[in-house]
């Protein structure tokens, strides 16, 4: 399909509705659809929160925070010594991170394949910087993505931060996909405007707890999302 303001070809895929939606750009959760990193972050929360208040987390308690930084999470829940706590979190989540050390089987396949179709790629995660880039370094995936946007200590702001992403590559949300393995990121797609692209490949995903906005599509494994992206994402440019 050509685009009507030059000769550039842009991606195009047919929504259920019969509208045709482009796709110049993609955007991407962390943990949980780049690599497995939940279990590691789960256990590290723990020992952490256990140094500081001698008890034991469970992962519900810790998995009820997500959304926010790591700093944000340990002012909620160690709000006297937070930062020495969050000091000690990215200290131990670096020493810990072997446990997590590539990517899941299939992901640098994805995001070749998105790369030689001129597709723009992001990191919209609500970790800190901090371990955000630590994490897509420790993968050897970091030089895919021209942006990491990373959270907010008080709220959750994926959609937001996706918003300035298109807005710095100057290009509309109906142009872009998420793909996220939480509830929360179809949610926060659906607020920025973006295609929600669904990850439950990983046994973290949370996908199914969603009521009222569904994926447009959902993928089990990466092989099928792989499939998806041949079949629907034409290559962006021409010589």
């Amino acid at each position: 399909m050509r685009n009507m303001a030059g000769d550039n070809y842009v991606n195009s895929i047919s929504a259920s509705d019969g509208v045709v939606m482009q796709l110049t750009g993609f955007l991407f959760d962390l943990d949980g659809t780049l690599a497995n990193t939940i279990p590691l972050c789960i256990k590290v929360y723990q020992q952490t929160f256990k140094h500081f208040t001698g008890r034991d987390y469970s992962e519900a308690e810790i998995t009820a925070h997500f959304g926010l930084t790591e700093g944000g999470i340990c002012q909620q829940v160690i709000p006297d010594r937070w930062q020495e706590a969050l000091d000690y979190y990215h200290k131990a989540y670096e020493q810990a991170h072997d446990e997590c050390n590539e990517p899941f089987p299939g992901i640098p396949a994805v995001l070749d394949l998105l790369r030689s179709k001129g597709i723009k790629m992001a990191v919209v995660t609500g970790k800190g910087i901090h371990t955000a880039m630590l994490t897509l370094h420790h993968l050897g995936i970091a030089d895919y993505f021209e942006f990491v946007e990373a959270g907010r200590e008080d709220a959750v702001v994926k959609a937001s931060a996706m918003r300035r992403i298109l807005e710095s590559w100057q290009m509309k949300p109906e142009q872009a996909a998420y793909i996220g393995d939480a509830a929360s990121d179809v949610e926060q797609s659906a607020q920025a405007g973006v295609l929600a692209l669904a990850a439950e490949w990983s046994a973290t995903a949370t996908i199914d707890q969603l009521e009222d906005i569904h994926p447009y599509a959902s993928f089990t494994s990466v092989e099928s999302f792989i499939a998806w992206i041949e079949l629907h994402v034409e290559p962006t440019l021409v010589a």
